[in-house]
């Protein structure tokens, strides 16, 4: 699974071409927008719309094994977030791996297709107990976020 918006800068046209002709591998994009210039027709993607509807994106992170992140660049990634609440396993690039910090469950992989094929076996292999690790990430909530900006505002 990936989500988020279909543009060159995301990498999401480098893990389409790294999974090229690879039936065993089936990629599902939430992000597709209604005016676009893109065009990606490979039998083992299949693209969605954007999901705005909260309950219908939580039911795509479930339907899905794992999240993969192909941006090339990332600053604080919320879909990252949202895939280890939902105990998937996620898959980055090398050029993001400082978005890790101390989360389970992000395994990185160089952008080839055997190093990516070996993070999926891996990641397969160890699925049980890799979700297992995750329920230790510490996630943050609306309340932590709430609490962070009231102590700048009040300034304690």
């Amino acid at each position: 699974l990936y989500v988020g918006r279909i543009r060159i800068e995301k990498g999401i046209f480098s893990l389409v071409n790294l999974i090229k002709n690879r039936k065993n591998i089936l990629l599902t994009i939430i992000g597709a927008e209604k005016e676009t210039t893109y065009s990606i027709n490979q039998s083992n993607v299949k693209i969605k719309p954007t999901q705005h509807n909260k309950i219908k994106l939580i039911k795509s992170y479930d339907d899905h094994d794992i999240f993969v992140l192909p941006s090339f660049t990332e600053g604080h990634p919320m879909v990252l977030l949202e895939a280890l609440a939902r105990r998937r396993p996620v898959i980055i690039f090398e050029e993001i791996k400082h978005v890790i910090g101390d989360k389970k469950g992000i395994f990185v992989s160089k952008r080839n297709f055997l190093s990516f094929q070996s993070t999926l076996n891996q990641i397969k292999k160890n699925y049980k107990n890799i979700q297992k690790e995750m329920r230790k990430n510490k996630l943050p909530t609306n309340k932590d976020f709430i609490d962070t900006l009231e102590r700048y505002i009040i300034g304690y």
